[in-house]
């Protein structure tokens, strides 16, 4: 095995191991995390079969699973676009959506399926021209995969359209978007650029090699995006975890950020805004009448703390009084968490050890002794 099939093997194999932390990974969206740990899945046993065919292309294997990587190809597209509006809307996607996204990969079965079912022996006669493809399939290949990558540069570019005016007044969230968009979308243009080189015979097996980590990079990076999406969505600036990024900024003045610190000082304490555990920056954003940008701002300058460092510190205070409430003794510990605002027991420790040094049960056995 040559140094480029084992890097291609290594990043199969990263792309298995990400794609099972996305899986059981508790915080961010839940269910943007399974539908990306999906497609890096597919795209991991994509990799594997290609480096299997280039290495073994006459193995039982390889044969009996010949066109079958049109399957998660087809996947490809509908899977962003999901991924994608899982994490920017508020309205996630319910089954029926789901299945009309299944139309493509449901008619590709349907292409295929009577091929699929061939024994080894009846494609390696198809592969030799001893049967013809056309009594199995009702489209040929090449057609079937120029639709699919049509079909995704669509999803990439439809992903963009479909979301960019949820971030009109946020620059940063809509340069994301973007981002993450094109990003795919380059990485069906250079399954066009492969499918193209290899149909005019301008490409020999090391360039097929390099083509492949090249749409590997996208993918990386498209992961890459959106593991830093929450980070951008509550307040991170996108400079800070993409330093070549440029873009240009719209600040407040000292004046306007020391009006805009009392009304959200003022928001804070009176609606007891930290109580709701899916506060968001964007709902504050709203109901102080200002970008996501400009809030992060308020909160970054004025108190020197990031969206949550401000939100958790009112909900420990809150749980510091809880603690020692003589009203509140009989809740137990996690009762307190939820009830200040926390979506989980282990987020209200670290926390509260943060702020305060000692974990709230040793914090209440002290108040209580003295």
């Amino acid at each position: 095995m040559r140094l480029l099939e084992t890097i291609l093997i290594c990043f199969a194999f990263q792309a298995f191991i990400y794609s099972g932390f996305l899986w059981f990974k508790k915080s961010g969206v839940r269910q943007a995390n399974w539908i990306w740990a999906i497609f890096l899945f597919l795209f991991g046993l994509n990799i594997i079969y290609n480096v299997s065919f280039w290495l073994y292309p006459d193995s039982s294997i390889v044969l009996s699973l010949n066109w079958v990587y049109y399957l998660p190809f087809s996947l490809y597209g509908p899977l962003f676009y999901l991924y994608i509006k899982t994490l920017v809307s508020d309205k996630k996607p319910n089954g029926k959506e789901i299945l009309l996204h299944c139309i493509v990969p449901i008619l590709v079965l349907t292409n295929f399926i009577r091929y699929y079912v061939l024994s080894t022996d009846e494609k390696l006669m198809i592969d030799n021209q001893e049967l013809d493809p056309g009594d199995y399939i009702f489209i040929s290949g090449d057609i079937v995969f120029y639709f699919l990558i049509a079909s995704t540069i669509a999803y990439a570019l439809g992903s963009y359209l479909t979301n960019k005016n949820k971030y009109v007044a946020d620059k940063e969230m809509k340069l994301w978007l973007k981002l993450v968009s094109a990003t795919f979308g380059f990485f069906a243009i250079s399954w066009l650029l492969y499918f193209a080189l290899f149909k005019t015979g301008l490409i020999d097996q090391s360039q097929d090699y390099s083509i492949t980590i090249m749409m590997g990079v996208f993918i990386g990076l498209t992961s890459y995006f959106g593991f830093y999406h929450s980070g951008v969505f509550n307040g991170k600036a996108l400079k800070k975890i993409f330093p070549i990024i440029k873009y240009k900024k719209s600040g407040l003045s000292k004046s306007v950020l020391n009006d805009y610190k009392t009304k959200l000082l003022d928001l804070m304490e009176s609606k007891s805004l930290y109580l709701e555990s899916e506060l968001k920056l964007t709902d504050l954003a709203v109901m102080m009448n200002l970008s996501r940008h400009n809030t992060s701002q308020i909160i970054n300058e004025c108190f020197q703390m990031s969206f949550y460092e401000f939100v958790n510190k009112y909900r420990i205070e809150e749980a510091e009084r809880m603690l020692v409430d003589d009203k509140d003794h009989e809740m137990n510990i996690t009762d307190i968490a939820y009830q200040v605002g926390f979506n989980n027991r282990i987020s209200f420790y670290n926390a509260f050890k943060k702020y305060i040094g000692i974990t709230p049960t040793e914090f209440r056995n002290q108040n209580m002794a003295s």
